[in-house]
Order: structure tokens, then C-alpha cells, then sequence
């Protein structure tokens, strides 16, 4: 009878120890699709970032393209 109670404990124990692994299993792969969409934004947002400084590089040299031309203009003019 004993021997019974500590066989059903053991068995419960097991399933216990079975359901535990099963939720921290899914609790891992939860918190790695988590992750991975983190790094789909991150990516996005680097990408974005790369876009805007190359506009602004372009941007920066137009402008200092015409503050030459300018300069230029004003010194012929003299």
C-alpha cells in the first residue's frame, strides 16, 4: 500500500517536472519570438536612419555647393 502512494507521488512528480520543462519550453520560445521581432524593428530602424543621413549628407553638400557658387558670385562681382 505504501509502495503504491509513493509510486502514484513519484508519477505525479514526474508529470509535474514534464508540465514545468513544457512551460518554460514555451516561455523561452515566447520571449526568443519576442526577440526576434525586437530585431525586425531595430532593423527597421536602422534601416530608416542610413535613408535619412544619406538625404542629409546630399542635402549637406547641395548646400555647401551653393554657398561656393555664392561666394563665387560675390567675389566676381568686387
Amino acid at each position: 500500500m505504501v509502495f503504491q502512494i509513493l509510486l502514484v507521488m513519484l508519477l505525479l512528480l514526474i508529470i509535474m517536472l514534464f508540465l514545468f520543462s513544457l512551460k518554460i519550453y514555451f516561455m523561452l520560445d515566447g520571449f526568443s519570438h519576442k526577440l526576434m521581432e525586437i530585431d525586425t524593428r531595430l532593423l527597421k530602424i536602422e534601416k530608416e536612419y542610413f535613408e535619412l543621413k544619406a538625404r542629409l549628407d546630399h542635402m549637406d553638400t547641395s548646400f555647401k555647393t551653393m554657398m561656393q557658387r555664392l561666394n563665387n558670385l560675390f567675389r566676381s562681382d568686387k
